[in-house]
């Protein structure tokens, strides 16, 4: 399941697996003051509580990782890039980490600053700056062409089978967005003739479920929320965060898990996005 590690706010690209946390526990720490929106409160929402409806909806936004492609996959093989480009030219860095613990050594240095929850490329220019000046390099240099040789690789993304296909058909009758917490370019992935508006969390400093980067998406669109149906693969940061801000929410499920938490599953949820099309089809404004 794609769910990410240690604090509101994360990207899954902090991860080893990039994702760490349990989605139970994240949404027991979002039921404290971190999150505007109490637990309690979770029947109340219309996608949960069975009342919301899809026949008002203009926009489509997406989630990008593990939503549109795998998300381990892509950073792992961008590491590893990364590693065997570091072993080339800045060889005393390999000689000191393996692969696996320049990784843990990653994720420890990304806990060292709270702006780094939300800005995976800064984080990850700061830790190469940082590698480098630790084994006598220009890290300046090193950080700057490190990170293009990581930003690269991570944007060679493998789309579910469903993805093309149904974003092509969708984008005929919807506006389409994107919001994302990591640094994956909708641009350089080659989606950016189909998603009109894409929000990142380091365009704002401020990360999903936070309801600020929803509205702020709602605000570019020049649309209302209710009219707006978020697609994601997470309980937090996608299902719950989008009907805090007063969006529609469908919960895509890709691995048929459970809702991990003990109020009701949110009523909207798919498996791929021919699903997506199938339930808009029947409930979306083409019905009425």
């Amino acid at each position: 399941m794609a769910v990410c590690e240690l604090k509101p706010g994360n990207s899954k690209e902090h991860c080893p697996t990039d994702k760490a946390m349990p989605a139970t526990a994240l949404l027991t720490a979002y039921g404290g003051c971190c999150f505007p929106m109490r637990l309690k409160h979770l029947e109340s929402l219309p996608a949960l509580n069975g009342t919301a409806v899809l026949n008002r909806i203009s926009v489509i936004a997406f989630d990008l990782d593990d939503t549109l492609w795998p998300c381990i996959p892509t950073i792992h093989r961008a590491e590893d890039i990364l590693y065997r480009w570091l072993a080339q030219y800045y060889p005393r860095v390999t000689e000191s980490y393996s692969a696996e613990e320049m990784i843990a050594y990653r994720r420890e240095f990304s806990a060292s600053e709270p702006r780094y929850a939300v800005d995976m490329t800064a984080m990850r220019c700061d830790f190469l700056q940082h590698l480098g000046k630790l084994h006598d390099y220009d890290g300046e240099t090193l950080s700057r062409n490190g990170f293009e040789v990581f930003f690269e690789a991570r944007q060679q993304v493998e789309f579910y089978d469903d993805v093309l296909p149904c974003l092509q058909r969708l984008k005929q009758k919807y506006r389409l967005g994107s919001i994302t917490n990591g640094n994956a370019s909708v641009q350089h992935v080659g989606l950016d003739h189909l998603i009109e508006h894409a929000v990142s969390a380091t365009d704002l400093m401020v990360a999903k479920p936070d309801p600020l980067i929803y509205r702020h998406l709602a605000q570019r669109f020049e649309t209302s929320p209710e009219q707006i149906v978020y697609v994601g693969d997470h309980p937090v940061y996608d299902v719950i965060g989008s009907l805090d801000a007063g969006y529609q929410a469908v919960w895509i499920n890709r691995e048929n898990l459970a809702w991990p938490h003990h109020s009701p599953a949110p009523i909207h949820q798919i498996s791929n996005l021919y699903q997506l099309e199938e339930l808009l089809r029947v409930n979306g404004p083409s019905s009425d």
